[in-house]
C-alpha cells in the first residue's frame, strides 16, 4: 500500500498525544524471539534502567526489575524513536511521537517495523491512538499485508 499524505494525516496526527504499537498475547518466548530479532537489526537501540544507559539485555530480567526500576528500551529507526516500557509479559507495547513521523519515508519505517515485528513472531501487529488497543489505525499480518482503518 502506498504511504499518502491522507495516511500521514489520518494515522500520525498530531494531538499532543502518542501512538502506539501492540502485539497482543505474548509470552516470555514471543518478547526472546522479538530480542533475538531486533539485537540483530541496524536500528540504534539503546537499554535504560532508570534514566541510565544498561548493557543488560535479558528480557526475563527487565520484568523481573520493573516493579523497583523503570526500564525503557529506546530503538531509533531513521530518526523516529520507537519506545517500549516493558509493562506487561503479555503484551508488547510501544510508543512513538507522531511529530517524528513527518514524511512518507518515516510512515514507511514505522510500517516496515511493524511488519517485521509481524512476521518474526508470526502474530498482528496493530498500530492505535495513545492506549486505545481497541481501535486500530493500522493494522500488519503476519504475512506483512497493511491494512489502514483511519482511511
Amino acid at each position: 500500500m502506498e504511504i499518502t499524505n491522507e495516511v500521514l494525516d489520518k494515522v500520525f496526527f498530531n494531538d499532543g498525544s502518542l501512538r502506539d504499537i501492540y502485539v497482543v498475547d505474548v509470552n516470555l518466548s514471543d518478547w526472546q524471539k522479538f530480542f533475538d530479532w531486533i539485537r540483530t537489526s541496524t536500528w540504534d537501540i539503546v537499554f535504560y534502567k532508570d534514566g541510565h544507559v544498561t548493557f543488560e539485555t535479558d528480557v526475563a530480567h527487565f520484568f523481573e526489575e520493573k516493579d523497583n526500576h523503570h526500564i525503557l528500551m529506546s530503538i531509533n529507526t531513521n530518526g523516529v524513536l520507537i519506545n517500549c516500557h516493558f509493562f506487561s509479559e503479555d503484551e508488547i507495547e510501544f510508543d512513538i511521537d507522531p511529530k517524528e513521523v513527518k514524511s512518507k519515508s518515516k510512515a514507511d519505517d514505522v510500517f516496515e517495523f511493524m511488519k517485521n515485528l509481524s512476521k518474526i513472531l508470526d502474530k498482528e501487529s496493530i498500530l492505535t491512538g495513545e492506549n486505545s488497543p481497541e481501535y486500530p489505525l493500522v493494522t500488519v499480518n503476519p504475512d506483512g499485508t497493511l491494512i489502514i482503518s483511519a482511511c
